[in-house]
């Protein structure tokens, strides 16, 4: 074995999610001469730095926070390097959306707006008005519909 990976959930439920168990990663580090992959709730750039510092594992491992900040690699790289980082425009979120959606559909990727109703939920968190949005791709009823209705949404927020 040349690495392991920890995701370090438990039972225990705070707020109706699982609760990483970061001293389960030290716990391995620490029994473990090879290095060691923490994963479990990193959603910021600070979470995988505190992960790292708490821990001493070697990496994180991010999966849930990816679909819904894509940029989180980037930020990370970031914060590491400066103790900041950037995050993303409404045009940045727009230009990520359209991108994923238009492929899609080019693809004719089977399922494909059920794929793009799931990811407009995680996408538009934090996003002005997304509440709106989710609602017209939801009422949606295929692919086509659904990209014009991500134009309008961000056609309108990127002109005010």
């Amino acid at each position: 074995m040349s690495k392991l990976r920890l995701r370090a959930l438990s039972n225990h439920i705070s707020f109706l999610k699982f609760v990483a168990r970061w001293e389960w990663i030290t716990a391995l580090k620490d029994a473990v001469e090879i290095p060691v992959i923490g994963h479990g709730d990193i959603r910021s750039p600070e979470d995988a730095a505190a992960m790292i510092a708490e821990t001493k594992c070697d990496a994180v491992m991010i999966s849930r926070t990816a679909a819904s900040n894509p940029w989180i690699f980037r930020q990370i790289e970031q914060y590491t390097r400066t103790g900041r980082y950037d995050t993303p425009s409404d045009a940045d979120r727009y230009a990520m959306i359209r991108t994923y959606f238009t492929m899609l559909h080019d693809e004719q990727v089977q399922g494909a707006a059920g794929k793009m109703k799931q990811f407009a939920a995680w996408f538009t968190h934090g996003v002005a008005h997304g509440a709106n949005l989710r609602k017209a791709v939801y009422e949606s009823h295929n692919e086509v519909d659904i990209l014009a209705a991500v134009d309008r949404f961000f056609e309108a927020l990127l002109s005010d």
